[in-house]
């Protein structure tokens, strides 16, 4: 994501790379360039962006490159849920994604944006050069009053009223803070990424990693080139950056990662601390997590009936399966919403499968509705299956004596 900020660290070159057995695993990207950015709404629905306008998509299973209008590089991609996703980049480049196509947004500004989050669809903020903060309401971008001329680099916030950028201008330092009704622009050090658990647990770090726990930000320890923060709890956080590095935070202490590569990393981001993705120059994708679910589904339909959809699949055999989750969707890429009220048992085993059923009794006659399976093994990994498609109308049955 912070792809400019490698010629920084140009230095750093010169120090030594220690091989170790790979953590990461390298995955196809189809691409060669530059890979900026990752963010995903859960585990088989994420994004990647980079250079020349790259959008790339991960379904479960494979990346695949997706048209997204533009030539200009992408450098950060944030979204609200899988059918409300933004990418922003060069010349004042805002795409938004609504479940089916990647369109031109009007930012009212030529600068470079760097980066992009928001606390909801109608609460959204981008960053970038010039001091440039941008403020989305659901309708339009509009421009607010940073204080600053620096160029800003990541966002990132607790809330809608809780929002930390980060920044660097000619030797001058920024973190700016918004409170919900102005920027302050504070000295700490030069900040690339940002990333927090909650209001009182965020880390930042380009040189040094810096930590704030509510009342103020203490120094951790020495990182050159950290470009990418994420975690999934504060004691669970991924940093990477210059030359493949990658390091893991327990919430005690930093442990090196192999990533199996020295190209910068620009960008994390996972579904659980168990599936992270990280991203970077050359087209690089790597994944890290537990193998996936070992599912052996033999079938998955989805029958429509009069107001309701009865879902049935089955499985011909299920290694550390602990269940399944179903969802929705109106359309077949929109936004798919979780129908069961908890996690379905899984019944099967390593030498057997099972049959299962499922009644989706909110639905409306005449409507079209997707559905997708996903198993959860005993460690929190999924794999997402289908969708499959029912259009629940009246069924007239002939009853024989």
């Amino acid at each position: 994501m912070k792809h400019k900020l490698f010629v920084l660290f140009i230095i750093f070159s010169l120090i030594p790379i220690i091989a170790f057995a790979a953590d990461w695993v390298p995955m196809s990207s189809g691409t060669t360039n530059r890979l900026n950015s990752i963010w995903g709404n859960f585990a088989s629905d994420i994004f990647a962006v980079g250079s020349g306008g790259t959008i790339l998509h991960y379904d479960g299973n494979n990346w695949s490159s997706v048209a997204s209008s533009t030539t200009y590089d992408l450098n950060d991609v944030w979204g609200s849920s899988g059918s409300d996703v933004f990418a922003v980049g060069v010349n004042g480049t805002i795409l938004h994604y609504d479940g089916a196509n990647w369109d031109y947004m009007n930012s009212g500004t030529t600068n470079a944006l760097n980066g992009i989050w928001g606390s909801s669809s109608s609460d959204v903020f981008a960053v970038g050069s010039g001091g440039t903060i941008l403020h989305y309401n659901g309708k339009v971008w509009s421009p607010m009053n940073s204080g600053t001329t620096i160029g800003f680099l990541d966002v990132w916030g607790s809330s809608g009223a809780d929002v930390y950028v980060t920044g660097i201008g000619d030797r001058t330092y920024c973190l700016n803070h918004y409170d919900g009704n102005t920027w302050q622009c504070s000295y700490l050090d030069f900040n690339a990424g940002i990333w927090g658990s909650s209001a009182t647990d965020i880390f930042t770090g380009a040189y040094s990693i810096w930590h704030y726990d509510g009342s103020g930000w203490t120094w951790l320890r020495s990182f050159f080139g950290c470009f990418d923060i994420w975690g999934s709890s504060a004691n669970d956080v991924f940093f990477v950056g210059f030359a493949g590095k990658i390091e893991h935070y327990n919430g005690i202490s930093f442990t090196p990662m192999s990533s199996g590569t020295t190209s910068n990393i620009n960008g994390v981001w996972g579904s659980s601390g168990s599936d992270v993705f990280a991203v970077g120059d050359y087209g690089t994708i790597l994944h890290y997590g537990e193998t996936p679910t070992l599912i052996g589904l033999s079938s998955f339909t989805a029958t429509p009936s009069n107001k309701e959809v009865i879902i049935e699949w089955s499985t011909e055999a299920e290694t550390d399966n602990a269940g399944f989750n179903l969802y929705c969707a109106t359309t077949e890429n929109g936004e798919y919403i979780k129908i069961n009220d908890s996690l379905i048992p899984a019944k099967g085993s390593f030498t057997q499968g099972a049959s299962y059923e499922f009644v989706d009794k909110d639905v409306k006659n005449r409507k079209t509705y997707y559905y997708k399976l996903e198993d959860v093994d005993l460690n929190g990994q999924s794999t997402m299956h289908g969708p499959v498609t029912a259009t629940p109308r009246w069924i007239f049955r002939i009853l024989k004596k």
